[in-house]
Parts: structure tokens; C-alpha cells; sequence
């Protein structure tokens, strides 16, 4: 060893164990002491990142945050990694990771007027690929990282990301703390190893609760260095030890740097679907408000991005907190979502200006289409009649004329309220959506003669409910209320008896800190019998079939079916489009048994596929045989021409086992229950808080139509937005209109940009891709590399390429 760079840093978890008041009382006591130190020991440095802790401090304690910025001028202390915190990083997508690097390298040049080079995430469970294209275009050129230990990569090594960029990554191989007192030791440990070029870097000081250096271990350190002068130790900083490695010679890693702890993929699954709620909600935000031109507080919604990247924090999204604090992150992502909802709908009624009003007799819909597609699809929207209708045998239908007053498909079904009056209306109907504008639709009401609202009488046979509309053919059978065929365009994807939720033997740990993944299968859920789901409605009395129809019109079909397995209960509500070859699968959950992992298991007809799902701008082949795997919003098999793929709305665990597809649900082990040598996980003396008891509610889409499955993920993540508004047929109507030829390359953020826009597009395909980029009458001609993200200022008609930040 001829340089070891001794990296003094604090891990401070602003949540885990503890909730956010202790965790800023945490920061500031070790920032201030990390300050004498630094003042009080000649050469010593200390390192730290995350600015919302510095803004803990400065908000908290300004005069110790002043001394900071004096000790920061005086390169005593190093501002590192540069980013709001060290997030989760393999379930956030790739714009809240460029969202978590913007704010915090904002705050820092701000503030302290530094920008550093090397990112750093040491503590979280895993590092997406798609991370090194955000790196390398925001700026980076190092990526200092722990997890996974297993990983067999040199400690310094070239990471390639998808779309061909490049960093150096480097694989801290002693952890990122020091036990109190045990420098020494660290230090022999560190000298113990041997490197090619005799340089490495060594993080040293207490951490996970905040501390840092202590007098005993700086002392340790001076007498260390004179022991051994001829062992280059320094007091230093990221930047300098990669200054000094030999680059010449880097293997190159071109994968994730998974897998790790995953039973974090699933653990929490309220956390996960609030911030993918959250994540989809900000940028149809961004979107809207930019289209509109409408006012708003910009620090406000500020606040809510701040609110989303928080709950991004590794032991927030992962689901590995105590309770407390997986609740305070529950009201977070809710205040974050308020405040984009408020918004959306400021934005929403600035677009609508310029429509007619409402004839005579017709209820208006206008509905937001947020993609730069035209998209035809189902659309769904309530509203109050104008007046209750109290006679009996008489029902009021609604019927959707288009803009061109053309009847569209339509069915009337059952509002989200009970309520035994004609007057609250729901319809779906089946409507073509202009991109990136507002569409419009006007209701015609009927009243007609039922007793109550008709629903369609479904084909059927004694064993199935049968589905066929030309484009895919469906058997789900009222024995098992089980998918017994699912065939699009003459194939067969599904063998018999699908979509079933099978149930495996989990332990207290949130973590999943020692498996690979959760294959001790214990049983699967069984169809209740008539008379047990009729009692389980609450309607013992009723003689109706278990498996049933609830809906069927000209739209779509839905039958419902619910499934029993020990102490809890899964109500499934199957949605079939009269429209398409897609299947929508609801799953309302009752989980009430402990140390249980829930998965909704497809047998799928293809032999040996290969897994595949998207992670930040990217797809990625992933591990099988039974291990757990992360993706984000969609995955699938693939095999020659055939796949299938299921769409989620805030699910990240999966595995695949042959031909088996399966999606994890939840898990219910104890809040926190580390695993620490052989002792036992939780003490059986009492009840624990458990994860995930209680109801839980997932969607999904499967589909075997996967040529443009990334722009389909979208639309169903970020959805329509509809509303029953009478506009008063004021002002003139704008035009909004951004629009994409091409459907594998997606509008990941479109936000405003002084008197333009900021537009950010990537390339969902692993081979180039030629788009044509239209602004109202502007059109734009992009290239793309394979899964390439460019980003983009639009004004006064022109469109120009800048840095991603």
C-alpha cells in the first residue's frame, strides 16, 4: 500500500429506527461536532453529502451552519455526493433520480458554491443501471457504493451504462463506518488487503445515527501515522483518491449492481404505491401547469418534490422503518399529493377555457389526455344529475357523443358511492384522445324503464364465463374463478387455471437480509363457497354464485370472485375490454397472518423465457430460478415472438421459476426486525407491529402486446384525467398540442422554462430510434441511440439540446 485516503463521513439515517425530529436533532449534534474537529485538529477533514441535512441545520442552527460554510471555504470540510439524500436506488425512476441530484447540487452551489464529482450511495440495497447515463449527462464522473457485498467487481472498475456512457465506480470493501474506539483496527484490516496500484480509499466514523469522529479514534489516527510514515495515509476526500488511482487498466461491469436484501422489493407495498402515485402525479403536474400557463407558488410545489425524494430514502421506500415512521412518510407522500393534485386541477379549468357551454339537456365531459400520443381508450367519469329521480321502475342511462355528436360505445355502472336513488351517474365509454389537450364529450341522459340499472347478460356455459372479441379469447372458470385461457391472436399465453395467489413461508426480517428469494410454498387461496361469500358480503341470505358478473355493457366485462386461505380473504375483480387484448386484474386484499409472502402466480405457455423488466431508462434481463428481482413499472417473459407482460401501479418485487410468472404482493414480517448472528429476529413475548396487515389493494394489466409496453406502462400509471365541468364559452381555446410519432420513445418531463419549456425524452428501445418531435406547427426531427435520453429547451419555436440539469 503506498496511499490509503482516509474518508471521514457520519451516516445519518434521517429516519429508521427513530422518526425525523431525532434524526435532526442527530445532524445538528454531529455536524457540530465534526465542526471542533475539524477546527481543533490540523488536517484532519471531514466529508459529508445529503443536503437536506445541511438544510436541517441551517433552518435549526445558523450559527453552526455559518461555521460550516467557513470550514467548507477552508477545504476542512467537503461537501460529497451532492445529492438531497441517499435514496433508494433501484425502485425510483429515472427522473426522481434526477430530480434527487438537481435539488441537492442546487443547494450546495447556492450555498456553499461547490459542485462535486463523485456521487455516493453507500448504504442502498442495489444501484440500477440506468443510473450511469444520469450520472455521466448531470455531470459525474465516480460513483463511491457499498451494496451488494457479494458483488465480485474489483474496488475500482468502469461502469457502463445502457446506452453506452461511462463512470468509475468503486466498491467501499470495509463498509462506510468505524465502531467507537476501533480505528486501529480498521486501519490493520485495511493494510491486510493488497491492490494493484497501491492506492485505495478507506471511510471511516461512527455512523447509521449520525456521530462521526471521536477524539479517541483522531488521536488513534495521528499515532498511526507515525508508526507508520511509510504507509501514505492522509486525511482526504473522494475527488483526490480518484485523482491519484491508475485508470488505464478498469475492468468494465455493464449490469446493475444487484441483488441485495429483497424483501425490500416488497416490504411496505402502502410506501411504494404512495410514491409511484406521487412520482406519476408531479409530472402530470409539471405537465399541465406548463401547457396551461396558469400562476402557481413554485416553492410550494417545491415542497412536494422535496416530499417525494424524502420518502425515497433507503429506509423509507424499502419498507425497512419502524412503523412510526413508515406513517409520517405515509402523511409526507399525502402532503406531496395534495398539493400536486391542487394544481392539476387549477391547470385542468385554465385548459378548459375556450370550450362551448352545455346545450340544453347534455352534461359535459372533458377529459386530459397527458400523452403525446393519441391514445384510444376506456374512459371512466361520475357526476350528479341535475335532479333526483324518485320514481320507481324508472332508471336514467347515459349516452357520450363525441365532438362530432357520434354515439361511442358506453355502459352505465355502479358509482363508487351505495346510494338506492337515480341521481349520482357513473359511465364508461370507449373515446379516441387528441395528445397533450383537453377532449371534449357531452352526456345525453335517458330515462328508461328498469327497476334498477341493467347489466348485459355475458356468454356463458355451465363450467365458464366466455369472453371473445376478436382480439383475444377468455375462459375464467366459476369452479376456481381462475383465468383458464387467455389467447390473442390464435395463441395461447396462459395454461389453465392462472392468476391464482399462492402463499409462502416468510420470517420477521423486512429485509430479507439472508435469502435470495421466498419459494417455501405453504398453500394458495381457494374460491369461497356460494353461501361462505355471500356471508362474507355481509348478504347471508342471498343464493348468488360466488364467481359473478358485476358489469357488461358495449365497454367492457367484469367479473368478481373471492378467495380464501387461513385467517385472510382476496376479493379479484377481473376487467375485460370489449376493446383490446389486455386484461385488468383489482385485487383487494385482507391480510391478516403473520410472516406470510403473497404472490399472484402465472403459468405461462411459453417454455423457457427469458425475464426482462424496466428499471430507470432502461430494460434489463432479469435473475430466475425463484429469486426475487426488482423492476419498476412493468415486467415480463419473453421468448422468440411470443410474451407476456404484467403492468403495475406500485409493485417492484417479482420472480420467474421456468415458466412461471410471478408478481409479488406483500409480506408481513415485523417493522425493523434486523437479523444480528444467530439471535432470534423478535422475542415471541408479544404482538409486533407487522407489516402489511390489514387491507391492501394492487392493479394490474396483462398484456402480450409488449412492442410499445413502455409507453403502455405510462398510460396506465399516469392515466386520463376526466371531469363532468360546464365551461362558460369565454375567452378562445389554446393550443396545447405536443405530439410523438414514435411510441417507443417517451416524454419523461415537460415542465416550464422561462418562456418555453423543458423537455426530457429518452428511447425505450435497445436499438436507435428516429422520432418527430411536434410543437403546435413546429416539428422537430430527433435522433436516438438505443435507450438514450436527451434533454431539450423549447422558445419561440426553436428546440435546442442542453445538459439533463
Amino acid at each position: 500500500m503506498k496511499e490509503l485516503h482516509l474518508i471521514c463521513n457520519a451516516h445519518l439515517d434521517p429516519v429508521w429506527l427513530w422518526q425525523k425530529p431525532e434524526g435532526i436533532a442527530e445532524a445538528i449534534s454531529t455536524f457540530r461536532v465534526a465542526a471542533d474537529f475539524c477546527e481543533d485538529f490540523d488536517g484532519f477533514i471531514f466529508n459529508h453529502n445529503e443536503s437536506v441535512l445541511y438544510e436541517w441545520v441551517e433552518e435549526n442552527e445558523p450559527e453552526l451552519f455559518e461555521r460550516i460554510q467557513r470550514l467548507v471555504k477552508e477545504g476542512k470540510w467537503r461537501i460529497m455526493g451532492g445529492w438531497y439524500l441517499q435514496p433508494d436506488c433501484v425502485m425510483p425512476c429515472g427522473e426522481s433520480f434526477i430530480r434527487q441530484i438537481e435539488t441537492g447540487l442546487t443547494y450546495f452551489k447556492e450555498k456553499f458554491g461547490v459542485r462535486p464529482l463523485t456521487a455516493i450511495n453507500f448504504d442502498p440495497f442495489g444501484h440500477s443501471r440506468g443510473l450511469v447515463q444520469i450520472l455521466k449527462k448531470c455531470g459525474y464522473e465516480h460513483y463511491v457504493f457499498m451494496r451488494p457485498s457479494w458483488l465480485e467487481v474489483e474496488h475500482d472498475f468502469i461502469w457502463r451504462g445502457f446506452d453506452g456512457s461511462e463512470v468509475i465506480g468503486h466498491k467501499t470493501n470495509q463498509g462506510y463506518n468505524s465502531a467507537k474506539g476501533k480505528i486501529g483496527e480498521k486501519l490493520d484490516r485495511a493494510f491486510e488487503r493488497e491492490y494493484a496500484d497501491g492506492i485505495n480509499m478507506m471511510l471511516w466514523g461512527i455512523g447509521d445515527h449520525g456521530g462521526g469522529p471521536s477524539r479517541e479514534d483522531l488521536y488513534t489516527i495521528a499515532d498511526y501515522m507515525k508508526a507508520h510514515p511509510e504507509k501514505g495515509i492522509t486525511h482526504s476526500w473522494c475527488e483526490k483518491y480518484f485523482d491519484r488511482i491508475d485508470k488505464s487498466a478498469l475492468q468494465t461491469f455493464d449490469e446493475s449492481l444487484n441483488y441485495t436484501m429483497v424483501g425490500c422489493y416488497t416490504s411496505m407495498v402502502r410506501i411504494k404505491q404512495a410514491h409511484r402515485r406521487l412520482e406519476n402525479n408531479i409530472a402530470l403536474c409539471e405537465k399541465m401547469l406548463a401547457l396551461s400557463g396558469v400562476n402557481y407558488d413554485k416553492t410550494e410545489l417545491e415542497r412536494a418534490v422535496k416530499a417525494l425524494l424524502f420518502c425515497q430514502f433507503h429506509d423509507i421506500l424499502p419498507g425497512s422503518s419502524v412503523r412510526a415512521a413508515e406513517e409520517d412518510s405515509l402523511r409526507m407522500l399525502s402532503y406531496g399529493d395534495e398539493i400536486a393534485e391542487k394544481y392539476k386541477t387549477k391547470a385542468f379549468f385554465k385548459l378548459c377555457e375556450g370550450q362551448q357551454k352545455a346545450k340544453e339537456g347534455e352534461i359535459p365531459v372533458l377529459v386530459f389526455n397527458p400523452h403525446p400520443y393519441k391514445i384510444v381508450r376506456d374512459v371512466e367519469v361520475e357526476f350528479q344529475l341535475h335532479d333526483q329521480n324518485r320514481n320507481d321502475n324508472e332508471v336514467t342511462i347515459v349516452r357520450v357523443k363525441d365532438s362530432n355528436g357520434n354515439y361511442l360505445p358506453s355502459q352505465n355502472e355502479k358509482e363508487a358511492c351505495t346510494f338506492s336513488l337515480d341521481w349520482r351517474k357513473k359511465v364508461c365509454f370507449r373515446a379516441e384522445l387528441e395528445p397533450m389537450s383537453i377532449n371534449r364529450f357531452d352526456c345525453e341522459l335517458h330515462i328508461e324503464n328498469y327497476p334498477k340499472r341493467p347489466i348485459a347478460p355475458c356468454t356463458q356455459t355451465d363450467e365458464y364465463f366466455t369472453f371473445d372479441n376478436g382480439a383475444m379469447q377468455v375462459l375464467i372458470s366459476k369452479k376456481t374463478g381462475l383465468i383458464d385461457k387467455y389467447c390473442v391472436g390464435g395463441i395461447d399465453m396462459l395454461n389453465a387455471g392462472r392468476a391464482k395467489i399462492k402463499v409462502f413461508k416468510d420470517n420477521e426480517d423486512p429485509w430479507g437480509m439472508q435469502v435470495d428469494g421466498f419459494n417455501d410454498k405453504i398453500g394458495e387461496f381457494v374460491l369461497l363457497s356460494d353461501e361462505k361469500a355471500n356471508a362474507f358480503n355481509g348478504y347471508p341470505e342471498e343464493k348468488l354464485a360466488n364467481v359473478r358478473v358485476i358489469e357488461n355493457g358495449e365497454v367492457r366485462l367484469k367479473i368478481q370472485a373471492i378467495f380464501t386461505h387461513e385467517d385472510s380473504f382476496v376479493i379479484v375483480t377481473y376487467t375485460l375490454p370489449k376493446n383490446g387484448n389486455y386484461i385488468d386484474i383489482k385485487i383487494r386484499m385482507q391480510s391478516n397472518n403473520s410472516s406470510r409472502f403473497y404472490k399472484l402466480t402465472f403459468d405461462t405457455a411459453l417454455q423457457t423465457p427469458d425475464f426482462l423488466g424496466q428499471t430507470a431508462f432502461g430494460t434489463e434481463k432479469l435473475r430466475t430460478e425463484g429469486k426475487e428481482a426488482v423492476y419498476q413499472k412493468w415486467c415480463g417473459v419473453f421468448e422468440n415472438e411470443k410474451s407476456l407482460a404484467v403492468i403495475n401501479k406500485g409493485t417492484y418485487g417479482g420472480s420467474v421459476d421456468g415458466n412461471e410468472l410471478n408478481i409479488s404482493l406483500l409480506r408481513t414480517p415485523v417493522n425493523s426486525a434486523h437479523p444480528i448472528g444467530d439471535r432470534p429476529l423478535a422475542d415471541g413475548d408479544r404482538a409486533h407491529d407487522r407489516i402489511d396487515i390489514g387491507e391492501r389493494e394492487f392493479e394490474y394489466r396483462i398484456t402480450a402486446d409488449t412492442a410499445d409496453i413502455d409507453m403502455q406502462a405510462e398510460e396506465f400509471n399516469q392515466g386520463i384525467i376526466a371531469l363532468s365541468f360546464f365551461p362558460s364559452g369565454a375567452k378562445e381555446k389554446k393550443d396545447t398540442t405536443v405530439s410523438l410519432d414514435n411510441r417507443k420513445i417517451i416524454l419523461s418531463k415537460l415542465c416550464e422554462n422561462g418562456d418555453g419549456y423543458k423537455i426530457r425524452l429518452y428511447n425505450a428501445s435497445s436499438q436507435p430510434e428516429k422520432a418527430k418531435f411536434s410543437i403546435g406547427n413546429n416539428d422537430f426531427s430527433i435522433d436516438f441511440g438505443a435507450y438514450e435520453v436527451k434533454t431539450f429547451a423549447y422558445a419561440n419555436g426553436e428546440l435546442t439540446e442542453t445538459e439533463m440539469i
